[in-house]
């Protein structure tokens, strides 16, 4: 069973395109997450008061067409049946009764105290389940081995880029990342995955590098103590 919420989008919410970015794509997608689970419980904030959080592993995403400010859509998300330490979700955003972007996702619910992994069979929950999305896109991301990656900037974590947890909130990479791909006028995102593999903490400086192969483009950032923060393709097209 899907948990659907309705939303006029918010102007504020696109481009200089005119139209919404990744970013806001993915904000009402995990909007209307945060909905299911304050409706069914345990909410986000129970989870966060209780020492527990959700935290964001990896995410595919394939957008149809574009969405405009005022557009009235219905962001749909649903829990997956999961195993081990994988929390899985899907989400679909449609408009007029047409799907016009679809994604899943997988989880990890963190113990904040001591930083362990919690079980699927360990949490308590009443998230209501559904099918999984199937995307056209491959079930496991990894950078092909040829790219030539060049540093192409620096970024430091802000307060305008984090959260309640105090590390770069995960809706904010699409936007960031599309920032350093060049002539984005008249263009829109089509396809995202991107892997989470550390956090980027607030006063935290990051290397951004990107490479072009075969219409897309691949992104690490790395942290200041070396390890890789996030890995990413973004595919685009003309709008």
């Amino acid at each position: 069973m899907k948990w659907t919420v309705k939303y006029t989008i918010n102007n504020h919410d696109t481009d200089f395109n005119n139209i919404v970015s990744a970013s806001g794509i993915m904000r009402y997608m995990q909007d209307a997450a945060n909905f299911q689970m304050e409706g069914q419980k345990p909410s986000y904030d129970e989870l966060f008061n209780s020492g527990r959080a959700f935290v964001l592993s990896r995410f595919r995403m394939s957008l149809y067409s574009p969405l405009h400010s005022h557009d009235k859509i219905e962001a749909s998300t649903w829990a997956v049946e999961s195993k081990g330490v994988s929390f899985d979700r899907c989400f679909s955003i449609t408009k007029n009764g047409l799907t016009v972007a679809e994604a899943t996702s997988v989880w990890a619910l963190v113990d904040r105290n001591t930083g362990r992994l919690v079980r699927v069979s360990d949490f308590e929950n009443n998230y209501s389940t559904d099918e999984p999305v199937e995307l056209d896109l491959p079930a496991r991301f990894r950078l092909p081995s040829d790219l030539n990656f060049a540093l192409v900037g620096e970024r430091t974590v802000e307060y305008r880029d984090v959260d309640i947890n105090r590390h770069i909130n995960n809706t904010r990479y699409p936007d960031i990342l599309c920032g350093y791909i060049p002539h984005m006028e008249g263009k829109r995102v089509i396809n995202l995955e991107i892997n989470y593999l550390s956090e980027a903490p607030i006063g935290e400086t990051l290397k951004v590098y990107m490479a072009k192969s075969d219409g897309s483009y691949y992104f690490k950032t790395i942290r200041e103590n070396g390890k890789t923060n996030i890995e990413a393709e973004i595919m685009i097209d003309d709008i």
